[in-house]
């Protein structure tokens, strides 16, 4: 009886050409993952995880499937898009939630969580949270990347990480069996494999919300002496990179499109009253700021408030338009302003995050960093709702996304 089944997508020996071992890594990490469990405590042999090689018997693969504690598919753009692998997660997926494996997904190949089919929504790959090397480098490229400089190229540093993320898979998958019933003897999966359905071929669903924020000031609104040929009449009139771009609100309208997020731009108040409360939010949440509008001693302490109760499923961009003579001439009492409303997002955010909170100079790096962000927010956000979910609404017992 093995603790977890790993999922994966096999490369067709036509497309593999004369390499038989194109999906080498995959079974590197396997056995790297049973080592990591045996070192931590966890079983040795069968016993630790089940593979399935060329040549294994489908009844082995379904006797593998009815008995794991653990499913731990290799999210990658060929998972989603290979039936087997469907049926896999149909197999695991399948019958009363007190006989299911938990999932512990594993981020092979990027893959841009909006993009997700709706089996798999609630189920996203976690990150380490210790925001060290080891985890920018999973969330960017994947395990898949990492294994390969390290072992193809003989970059020691990589395969380090890879060592270090592998580890910590480990010991989410020995949490995660912990926190799940032993299968009962007579679990089965209804066979053969190709009768079942392919849980990636329901219809898509419709593009999750994004819910945004522009937070500046209206001409009428703007502080004394401030320029005002960069606002309107509206706070989604603010072009802050110019003119020629128009006003942001569009920009983050089409780049949410372009992330199949339906963008929804409200003002401030109505998620900032949200926060007060328990209910669970409807969308993620991404707040674009004006540091202008921070003159303001009622929004600078309206944000403040925000800060104070920041939210897994909330971001903060600030813009600091390197183009602007007024915003060059004010930046560090403009600077000191983003520190003072966002202590908090400044002090926890990661890197990246933190530097989005500081001001960003010019549209080209916003775009980038308003898509980074709203990834992650949609990331955390589906977190959120799936402990909430796991846990009658207390957020104490996801069984699938806790953390060892």
């Amino acid at each position: 009886m093995p603790l977890f089944f790993l999922s994966y997508s096999h490369v067709p020996v036509h497309r593999a050409g004369r390499s038989p071992d194109f999906d080498r890594l995959v079974f590197r990490f396997f056995e790297d993952l049973c080592g990591h469990l045996a070192a931590a405590g966890g079983p040795e042999g069968n016993a630790a995880g089940f593979v399935e090689r060329p040549g294994t018997p489908a009844e082995e693969t379904l006797r593998a499937l009815a008995d794991c504690r653990v499913f731990v598919p290799l999210y990658a753009k060929r998972y989603f898009t290979d039936p087997k692998c469907g049926r896999h997660w149909t197999a695991a997926t399948t019958g009363p939630a007190d006989t299911r494996p938990a999932v512990v997904p594993v981020l092979w190949t990027p893959y841009p969580p909006a993009a997700l089919p709706r089996a798999a929504q609630y189920d996203l790959p976690a990150m380490p949270g210790d925001g060290d090397e080891a985890e920018e480098e999973y969330a960017a490229t994947g395990l898949h990347q990492m294994l390969q400089l390290g072992e193809e190229l003989g970059d020691g540093r990589a395969g380090d990480r890879a060592g270090r993320i592998t580890a910590w898979l480990a010991r989410r998958v020995l949490y995660a069996a912990a926190t799940v019933p032993a299968p009962p003897g007579d679990r089965h999966v209804p066979g053969p494999l190709t009768a079942l359905d392919n849980a990636f071929t329901a219809p898509l669903p419709a593009p999750p919300t994004l819910r945004i924020t522009v937070l500046a000031p209206t001409e009428e609104q703007l502080p004394i002496g401030r320029d005002e040929s960069r606002y309107g009449p509206a706070a989604e009139d603010w072009r802050p990179y110019g003119p020629a771009l128009g006003p942001l609100a569009d920009q983050v309208r089409a780049l949410s499109r372009n992330l199949g997020f339906t963008p929804d731009l409200v003002a401030f108040d109505k998620p900032r009253a949200e926060l007060r409360g328990t209910a669970v939010p409807d969308a993620p949440w991404v707040l674009v700021v004006d540091p202008w509008a921070l003159e303001n001693p009622r929004v600078a302490d309206q944000v403040r408030e925000f800060d104070a109760v920041r939210r897994p499923w909330t971001a903060v961009l600030s813009v600091l338009p390197e183009d602007d003579p007024q915003t060059k001439e004010r930046s560090e009492r403009l600077t000191r302003l983003l520190h003072t409303c966002f202590p908090r997002f400044l002090r926890e955010g990661r890197a990246g995050e933190q530097n989005a909170v500081r001001g960003l100079p010019d549209a080209d790096v916003f775009a980038l960093w308003f898509s980074e962000l709203a990834e992650s927010a949609r990331m955390r956000y589906l977190r959120y709702i799936h402990s909430q979910l796991s846990a009658g609404g207390d957020g104490t017992g996801d069984r699938t996304e806790g953390r060892p």
